[in-house]
């Protein structure tokens, strides 16, 4: 009998793996948060780090056989742009907002699609 993939339940791995994710980025935007601004490298560097994770997961899960969601590769490749952009044109733009709301985008997406 055939099944849906959605439906399947994931492996104790593959959980361990989305969890790392997540806080990974909550990390991320929490220490780019209490920083001061005089201390911060550059605005580019929460989005390149976020990005960065995201895409580094993707790959991670995808290379065990795991689900990988769309929202996974399109906000870390998103991202990536949007920090090369900022490192390239506008060094002095916040991206702290873009951040958030992509890592609730794809959490809210995993979340309800089951994958992440």
């Amino acid at each position: 009998m055939a099944t849906d993939t959605a439906i399947e339940s994931k492996s104790a791995d593959e959980h361990r793996i989305e969890r790392l994710t997540w806080f990974g980025i909550v990390g991320v935007i929490v220490i780019s948060g209490v920083l001061p601004n005089w201390l911060t490298l550059h605005n580019g560097i929460t989005p390149l780090a976020t990005g960065l994770i995201l895409i580094f997961s993707g790959f991670l899960q995808y290379r065990r056989g795991f689900r990988v969601a769309y929202s996974t590769w399109v906000a870390g490749t998103l991202l990536l742009v949007i920090a090369g952009f900022s490192f390239l044109s506008r060094p002095d733009l916040d991206l702290s907002l873009v951040v958030i709301l992509s890592a609730i985008f794809v959490v809210g997406a995993g979340v309800f699609t089951r994958e992440t």
